[in-house]
């Protein structure tokens, strides 16, 4: 071959930044050795990938078509990479599970303690990580599986909905509302709902909001850091504000919370990214604990 995957590599910094130099800075080489490469691409090429000046570099007609098929190329050698690290010793039967606060409460247990028994010889790794974090940890830490819920997809990965979890009001246990079987919206008035703030997550955000909406109700939000029953929870204890958590979440509040279901119900997705095309014999296995624990999670909740 008369191009190398480095070559590709510094074209790629070049076009990032048009300007040789910051390209040398932005990968650690010197600025003569980027030239050098780009000429030695260009000769093995064929082709002239960039028009120069002393102040700038911009791609040639021939360099923009290229472009995309460079992209490719390097995340092809990753990918390539990537797949071959899960084969060395540490790997073939470890997983690296990233999930958020209700999974990590609730179903990773139930899945950790099926595993113990039916997969002996498996090495579960769990990370627990913040609401909206799951699907930027798997994608920046080389997980193996998330956990949690209105994930996103990163690049090599599959998305699965295991099931779709009731929703439970969180009150103080002294609120009036707190003995009832069941809670309409409405009847909370002004009293604000406490919610992490929306970039966290801005889907789940939104749909927890809509909640409130549909069911007549516009609350006033109390900005909270990720888990809402940690240590801002005494502003619940207190009366002074709500919260709408997963039912997996409710098991898990401290004594002075209650968790009434809506009189009105609804449902939150739990999710699950998993790498795709995992070459692991042990990884569709784990898969289907997963699947068989959230489905069980699920028939509890509405049972």
């Amino acid at each position: 071959m008369k191009i190398t995957l480095r070559q590709i590599e510094i074209f790629l910094a070049v076009v990032a930044e048009m300007h040789f130099a910051r390209a040398a800075e932005s990968i650690h080489i010197s600025q003569p050795t980027v030239s050098q490469e780009i000429r030695r691409l260009e000769r093995g090429l064929a082709v002239k990938l960039f028009d120069r000046t002393t102040r700038a570099a911009h791609l040639t007609p021939a360099g923009e078509s290229l472009l995309a098929d460079a992209r490719n190329l390097v995340a092809a050698a990753n990918a390539l990479t990537e797949k071959a690290l899960l084969f060395a010793p540490q790997h073939v039967k470890k997983l690296r599970v990233v999930a958020s606060p209700s999974v990590v409460n609730r179903l990773l247990p139930d899945v950790m303690s099926q595993c113990e028994r039916q997969l002996p010889e498996l090495s579960i790794e769990d990370i627990p990580v913040d609401t909206g974090n799951v699907s930027a940890r798997l994608a920046a830490e080389g997980g193996d599986i998330g956990l949690g819920r209105f994930l996103s997809a990163p690049p090599g990965f599959e998305q699965e909905v295991l099931a779709r979890e009731p929703v439970v009001v969180t009150l103080s246990s002294s609120h009036p509302l707190a003995g009832r079987e069941s809670i309409d919206l409405q009847d909370l008035g002004d009293l604000p709902l406490l919610l992490w703030p929306r970039e966290q997550n801005p889907e789940y955000y939104d749909a927890l909001l809509q909640i409130c909406t549909d069911r007549g109700l516009s609350p006033l939000i109390l900005v909270s850091p990720p888990l809402i029953v940690g240590a801002r929870s005494y502003l619940i204890a207190e009366g002074r504000a709500f919260s709408l958590v997963p039912n997996s979440a409710a098991s898990h509040l401290s004594t002075n919370l209650r968790a009434v279901p809506l009189a009105s119900p609804a449902t939150l997705p739990l999710e699950m990214l998993w790498r795709r095309h995992d070459p692991r014999v042990i990884v569709p296995e784990f898969l289907d604990i997963v699947r068989a624990k959230a489905r069980a999670l699920d028939a509890r909740s509405l049972g």
